[in-house]
């Protein structure tokens, strides 16, 4: 659901994406871990679908940068320099992250290219309450989706809020669904 509303949030012009080649097949482990976690069978061509999906609705948000290759930033995790090196050569304003380890925010050479290192939540925040009618299109655009199970635009809000800790996006999107 949080990469779905940032996706979403992107789709509806509230911020141009951007990501590594690292990172999609990142995401394609992360999400086969959690099928399996979920004791859903291994979905390969579906997860293939959706990286497909993303890379033609966004096209150029990918910066060559694969993960085996070494980057020597100035990162606790040397794993994620392929981050970092697309933040870089994208010139991003933000690098939008979950992840405490990498240790992004004390990064030298991200501070000097003014590449701010924000939560999600925060982002997403920061990104709605700039774009409120954009939050609201893909709120609604969420839920034209969702069948299984369905849900109104204040569960969403909710899970999203509970779930994933944006309880801002939450409060500055609630009222435009209250009956």
């Amino acid at each position: 659901m949080q990469r779905d509303f940032l996706l979403q949030l992107a789709a509806e012009m509230a911020y141009a994406p951007l990501w590594s080649s690292g990172t999609i097949g990142e995401l394609d482990d992360v999400l086969g871990r959690i099928d399996e976690s979920r004791g859903i069978e291994d979905r390969p061509e579906w997860r293939a679908r959706l990286l497909a999906t993303m890379q033609k609705a966004f096209p150029g948000a990918q910066i060559e940068a694969p993960r085996e290759r070494e980057y020597g930033y100035d990162i606790a995790d040397p794993g994620d320099g392929h981050v970092v090196h697309a933040a870089l050569m994208g010139k991003a304003d933000a690098l939008v992250t979950g992840d405490k380890e990498a240790k992004f925010e004390k990064s030298k050479v991200l501070a000097e290219a003014n590449v701010e290192v924000i939560s999600v939540a925060d982002f997403a925040a920061n990104t709605v309450a700039a774009h409120i009618d954009a939050g609201v299109r893909a709120v609604r655009e969420m839920c034209g989706r969702l069948e299984h199970p369905p849900m109104t635009e204040l569960e969403l809000l909710d899970l999203l809020a509970e779930r994933y800790g944006m309880t801002q996006v939450r409060e500055l999107l609630a009222p435009s669904f209250a009956e």
